[in-house]
């Protein structure tokens, strides 16, 4: 710190190395999904039963879907490094006025594995040993909405260290500056003003990105068929019977199943901070504050999903297309076969969505983080404080706020996020807490001079903490609505448990859920909400001084003390036989603990 003029200078270096060593068995013992695959009907592609169809798969021994990976195939060890450089100006232009001037520079470097055990890339141009035979027995019998010529087999995972490729896992971003700016102004002697603004990098490596040990982890699926269920090759009785798929880094390496892998373009996500506030101090050694918060969070992190059915090959009707449906799941010949036995693509035939994929060697998916996330805060925050005296101390608080966000897709194959009110958004909550020293015993106000009572009366506190706060913002999903959606909220006087929203304009039929379509639907409503929190917790505590060094403490605590019921969301699936019901609750029923504690 170096003090020039009315200028106080902070700077400084920092310097962090993050590393993390990771060792588990994974599923070594093997993992098994029950479905309605081998029990609907009476065709494939007729909607599930509500409930009893994958009991009935587990009765006959038949998973929809199994695997097993090696042992140790999730271990890694893998480090990442950052360095910075901060400077601070804190310049008083004038005995009203302070100004704050920083800027702060972070330099991290990438993800790295200690042995390069890691998945790094995509690579589209990558060799494809199988892509000759694919295209041949392909040739042999296309389907009609791809061309022989169109049909896409190539590219495949790229590995660090590999062909002359760097050991990191995503290229360093060398851009994080964050300039900071801040000022206070004093008004009167009892009135100021603040302001502040400024930009937060969020760190990519250790901290919240692992290594991906695809193609390093040996993994085989359960395939319990390979003509649909007419016959079954596999089954709990022994469901490898082909043995274990070793792991393979290359081209091919898990052609068949579902990958993820690092975007090569990937950036440091960051948000926009600042605030205004004014603050005035009242009589009664007491303050009132009010502050306008806002924040802006751009290039946030969210997977996608690279390998989704076009759109042009999804519903756009209102209602379930079942022609649509059909047609996507019908069965085609499989032109992998038999070159990848143990993957997803063992069988025999395949639906013919498998083909339409932009990557149809993958079976579940292509994963990948992107930077099209983003969120906005605003909140006007109102505060009342009386700083301790008499005893007493009591804060309340209130803050009336809005958080959008853009951090998932409505669907697979939109190309940005769907902008929607967060589940983290709360509108309104009020907090007052109270911290009391009840003013009886030797040194205070009353009976301080009754020493016969003094050990009993002395050293009581009383303490509370009251909150109230908005609910969760609903969704329902790809869920099938025919009616207004300004009518699904009801009225505080109408809602119960047995009906928390109005459940009359949704299908709820099994048979007639949507699938394989365009969804609509919003994926939450702001209007409509789920129970919010209402929760006093209350407490007695009294400190006795045994000997100068020795205290003990008694406490008597109430948690929910008017024991406020306080629900989960609703459920919101409406094929369910509880749709529209609140069936749990998030907090305790009242409880009331002791506890004594001696402090030396």
């Amino acid at each position: 710190m170096s003090i020039i003029g009315s200028h106080t200078l902070r700077y400084g270096f920092a310097g962090r190395l993050y590393r993390e060593n990771y060792w588990d068995q994974g599923n070594s013992s093997g993992t098994f999904t029950f479905g309605t695959n081998w029990t609907e009907g009476p065709l494939s592609t007729s909607a599930g039963a509500p409930m009893g169809q994958s009991m009935a798969s587990f009765l006959y021994g038949l998973p929809a879907s199994g695997g097993i990976t090696d042992p140790y195939a999730n271990s890694y060890a893998e480090q990442s490094k950052i360095a910075a450089f901060y400077l601070q100006d804190d310049w008083k232009i004038s005995p009203k006025l302070t100004a704050s001037f920083g800027l702060r520079y972070e330099l991290p470097t990438p993800l790295t594995e200690r042995y390069n055990r890691s998945v790094q890339g995509w690579n589209p141009n990558a060799t494809d040993p199988l892509a000759a035979q694919v295209l041949a027995k392909y040739a042999q019998n296309p389907i009609s909405q791809i061309p022989v010529s169109q049909f896409n087999v190539a590219g495949g995972l790229s590995f660090p260290a590999v062909g002359g490729d760097s050991r990191n896992l995503y290229p360093a971003s060398n851009k994080n500056f964050m300039p900071r700016f801040g000022l206070a102004y004093h008004v009167t002697e009892k009135t100021v003003i603040r302001a502040g603004a400024g930009f937060f990098f969020e760190p990519i490596g250790v901290i919240n990105v692992h290594s991906n040990q695809e193609g390093f982890a040996g993994s085989t699926l359960m395939v319990p068929s390979l003509d649909n269920g007419l016959t079954f090759a596999a089954s709990l009785t022994n469901p490898f019977p082909n043995g274990f798929l070793p792991p393979v880094a290359g081209p091919t390496t898990y052609y068949g199943q579902n990958i993820t892998f690092f975007n090569q373009n990937l950036k440091n996500p960051y948000d926009m901070r600042w605030s205004l506030a004014v603050q005035r101090q009242l009589p009664w050694n007491s303050v009132l504050e009010v502050t306008y918060v806002g924040n802006k969070a751009v290039r946030l992190r969210l997977p996608r999903d690279l390998n989704t059915i076009p759109r042009q090959y999804l519903s756009t009707l209102s209602t379930r297309d079942q022609a649509t449906i059909n047609l996507l799941n019908s069965q085609v010949t499989n032109p992998f076969y038999p070159l990848l036995p143990g993957t997803g693509l063992a069988s025999a035939t395949v639906p013919i969505y498998q083909l339409l994929l932009p990557h149809p060697q993958y079976v579940g998916g292509m994963t990948i983080d992107t930077n099209q996330g983003y969120s906005w805060y605003h909140a006007l925050e109102v505060r009342a404080e009386k700083r301790l005296s008499s005893g007493l101390t009591t804060t309340l608080s209130y803050s009336w706020s809005k958080l959008m966000e853009g951090m998932d897709f409505k669907n697979p194959s939109d190309t940005m996020p769907e902008r929607v009110i967060s589940p983290q958004d709360r509108t309104n909550r009020i907090s007052w807490t109270v911290l009391y020293a009840l003013p009886f015993g030797e040194g205070q106000r009353w009976a301080s001079s009754v020493k016969p009572l003094n050990t009993m009366i002395s050293g009581w506190q009383f303490e509370s903490i009251y909150a109230i706060q908005t609910g969760q913002a609903l969704g329902f999903g790809d869920a099938l609505f025919v009616g207004d959606t300004n009518t699904i909220a009801l009225p505080s006087d109408k809602r119960s448990v047995q009906h928390w929203f109005n459940t009359s304009g949704f299908v709820t039929a099994s048979s007639q859920q949507l699938a394989n379509n365009i969804q609509t639907l919003p994926t939450a409503f702001s209007y409509i909400r789920g129970d919010g929190q209402n929760q006093e917790d209350l407490s007695f505590l009294k400190n006795t001084q045994i000997k100068e060094n020795m205290r003990l403490q008694f406490r008597a605590e109430a948690i929910n003390a008017f024991n406020h019921p306080q629900f989960l969301a609703p459920n919101t699936t409406p094929t369910s036989t509880a749709f529209g019901q609140v069936t749990t609750e998030w907090s305790w029923p009242r409880v009331i603990q002791f506890g004594l504690k001696l402090q030396f």
